[in-house]
């Protein structure tokens, strides 16, 4: 049987939690650079985008009578932002071990990830889908650094 130091097994916990709350950087960010490029650039959503700035800004429904998606408002742009800026915010949180964090942002991207399917966005979903996973691992490393926590 193999001896496992104690703060060895602290440490990939740590990382682990980390990098799972990076997610909601990751997230935040490829989000918030989707809606920047479709806003300037007039390009369809990637499926890197949440579904939920998808669906503010318009941009996944019907095409116009000229056969190309209308334009993003400033308003959807900000709206947008500040989606981001709130996940970014929960990967703040969650990075800091706030496990009420981790537990809010994935419910919220879990409905958006309802919201996915509801637009037919397929990629979108199996983006969801792999975000998902990282930030359940990290949720669990966090509540296991938690739980093993001791006091001086």
């Amino acid at each position: 049987m193999q001896n496992i130091d104690a703060s060895a097994l602290r440490y990939a916990d740590r990382r682990t939690k980390n990098l799972g709350a990076n997610w909601f950087y990751w997230l935040a960010g490829f989000s918030a650079l989707n809606s920047i490029v479709v806003y300037l650039t007039g390009a369809q959503n990637s499926p890197f985008a949440f579904a939920a700035t998808q669906w503010l800004d318009g941009t996944r429904g019907p095409m116009s009578s000229e056969g190309w998606p209308p334009p993003m408002h400033e308003m959807a742009l900000i709206l947008n932002l500040l989606i981001a800026a709130a996940f970014a915010g929960f990967g703040y949180l969650a990075r800091r071990g706030n496990d009420v964090a981790f537990v809010v942002g994935l419910f919220l991207y879990v409905v958006d990830s309802m919201l996915a399917i509801g637009l037919r966005d397929f990629w979108g979903f199996c983006f969801h889908v792999l975000g998902f996973f990282f930030l359940f691992k990290g949720l669990l490393a966090s509540r296991h650094l938690r739980e093993n926590a001791t006091t001086i």
